[in-house]
């Protein structure tokens, strides 16, 4: 403990600026696994995927909508897992040499794959020390601990490992030796599932996170919708909705949500199958979600994900026949984005968010709602630099530092195309004079900005004329 008085040291740097994530291009997944954490990963691959949440399993399309989402560029997906309210992880006491408890087992997350894995206790190579390993239910071992000194040693080393996490017994002494035993059955209960459990698992997906698409793979039940789109509202992120795979025009209507913040695409994509002829069916939000990542970092987040940039590297086709003009429009129109086999390219075909066209106007162009998620962020982070900053009156500096750096931030975006006006001014205004920063809100420990922007549209219809003139013509 120091005694009182004052320090001063010498920095050859200042103080580090606050950054938070403003990253758009990555997915936010909640949906079955057979197994993992019930706290959100941060998943890089498919192989990555497997490794913490297990193999492809026939009850969920997640191992499937991982696989499209990587192949069609997705770098980055959190995934959280939802289970039943009667799930239970495998488990196994340690025991000490007089049958106390010495260290309880558990499997890293619920499922019955638990009772696949086994368990076993050695002696180490140094005098007075343990080993634990994890073994496959051949003995195979797939993780040693190497000598642990003590029972906080196994906790301790536990925290990394793949498949266990161990926790204090009632003994203070080190496990007796064991041969490999298996792990009990634990039970993912996910027949017991309902929505409480769905958006307790939405739940984890906190702000801090950052932004991007939140999915719920195959979910197309309307209060599945409902809290997608209510948790991409409240946390900075937008909805890719899962439709029933239909060739109804209706029904597929029917099953939108609406949203500024969402949007919905259909029918379903085809991937290549396990064995050869057997085409795999998973929503098309895998595809979107991939797109997204792969053309963000290159084209913006205001840019549409369709036409030319968005033909599918993955898919082979899609699960419905090709609806006619008519129909396309009646769906486009309703916020159904279809996805067509054209060219022998699976292309998005159009970029609308599920807002009502006619009441919300203004917010039909999904892009738009990605371009708001992504200032959000963006200016969000500019906020967070000038808290507890001193506002300094007639001076100006504060107040004028800070309309400076959000100035900056939508000067990028206007340089990139994706605000709109022939010049800078013409397309955002920021404003933290005295009307909007008043002597009130001041004394209330307050800093206020109220920018302006106009977003680019994209170009939903293109119409081109030929005049054929006479040959006389000059």
């Amino acid at each position: 403990m120091p005694i009182p008085g004052v320090d001063v040291t010498l920095l050859e740097t200042p103080g580090s600026i606050v950054t938070l994530p403003t990253d758009t291009s990555a997915a936010f997944v909640v949906g079955l696994t057979d197994r993992g954490p019930l706290t959100p990963l941060l998943v890089l691959s498919l192989d990555d995927f497997v490794t913490k949440y297990g193999d492809r399993q026939a009850y969920s399309p997640m191992y499937d909508w991982m696989q499209t989402f990587f192949r069609e560029g997705g770098n980055k997906a959190y995934v959280s897992r939802a289970v039943g309210p009667g799930a239970t992880s495998g488990t196994l006491n340690l025991l000490d040499a007089g049958a106390a408890i010495s260290l309880v087992i558990t499997a890293i997350g619920p499922g019955a794959w638990s009772n696949q894995y086994k368990i076993a206790v050695v002696a180490g190579g140094g005098a007075g020390t343990f080993a634990i390993h994890v073994c496959d239910l051949t003995n195979v071992v797939l993780e040693d601990s190497g000598d642990l000194l003590d029972v906080n040693a196994a906790v301790t080393w536990s925290a990394s490992s793949r498949y266990i996490r161990a926790a204090l017994g009632a003994s203070a002494n080190d496990p007796a030796v064991l041969a490999p035993t298996v792990l009990s059955t634990g039970n993912d209960d996910r027949t017991n599932i309902t929505d409480t459990q769905w958006l307790n698992a939405l739940n984890l997906f906190t702000f801090d996170m950052g932004p991007g698409q939140v999915v719920a793979p195959g979910r197309t039940s309307t209060a599945g919708h409902t809290q997608l789109i209510s948790h991409a509202e409240a946390r900075n992120r937008v909805a890719l909705l899962d439709l029933t795979d239909s060739a109804s025009s209706s029904t597929l209507i029917a099953n939108v949500g609406t949203s500024r913040f969402a949007a919905a695409f259909a029918p379903w994509l085809q991937i290549p199958g396990l064995v050869a002829g057997a085409p795999r069916t998973v929503p098309m939000s895998a595809l979107v979600a991939g797109l997204i990542a792969r053309n963000d970092p290159s084209l913006g987040t205001n840019h549409a994900a369709a036409g030319r940039f968005g033909l599918s590297n993955y898919g082979i086709g899609v699960s419905q026949a090709a609806w006619d003009d008519p129909t396309r429009q009646t769906l486009n129109s309703s916020g159904v984005n279809v996805v067509r086999l054209l060219n022998g390219s699976v292309t998005v075909f159009g970029w609308r968010s599920t807002t009502n066209a006619v009441s919300d106007p203004n917010w039909i162009d999904f892009g738009n709602s990605r371009q708001y998620m992504k200032l959000s962020a963006e200016l969000n982070q500019v906020g967070q630099n000038y808290l507890f900053e001193t506002i300094d009156g007639q001076q100006g500096k504060t107040v004028g530092g800070f309309h400076d750096a959000l100035a900056g931030v939508l000067l990028a975006h206007y340089v990139a195309g994706e605000l709109f006006g022939d010049t800078p001014d013409a397309a955002f205004f920021v404003d933290t004079g005295p009307t909007v920063n008043t002597l009130a809100r001041i004394a209330a420990l307050e800093l206020h900005a109220v920018c302006s922007v106009k977003m680019s549209p994209f170009a939903e219809h293109v119409v081109i004329q030929i005049v054929k003139r006479s040959i006389q013509e000059v």
